[in-house]
């Protein structure tokens, strides 16, 4: 079963913790299906789903699997849009945030 932001007790502290994540957009073939894949560039946090990213390693770039926390639209975008003005969001939460607001 895949966790959720209700789930997950996304609400106050956990959404805190979700907006300090680095955030990407997963498209789908509906917009609407799209879903918002939250993860930690450092790798401290965990999450039950997986993610696949494209970091660079010295001159080059690998692909590494971190875990994420995957979030659908309708769950995703209080989260973004409360973290505009959080001084401790990730660059990438607050640039959605922004897009979302």
């Amino acid at each position: 079963m895949r966790q959720t932001a209700e789930t997950q007790g996304a609400s106050g502290a956990g959404s805190a913790a979700l907006t300090r994540q680095a955030v990407v957009f997963l498209p789908a073939a509906l917009p609407r299906d799209g879903r918002f894949a939250f993860w930690d560039p450092e790798g401290e946090a965990a999450g039950p789903d997986e993610l696949v990213v494209v970091r660079r390693h010295g001159t080059a770039a690998r692909r590494s699997t971190v875990p994420a926390v995957l979030l659908p639209l309708t769950e995703a975008l209080p989260l973004l849009v409360a973290a505009r003005h959080s001084p401790v969001a990730h660059p990438a939460a607050r640039c959605w945030s922004a897009a979302a607001g």
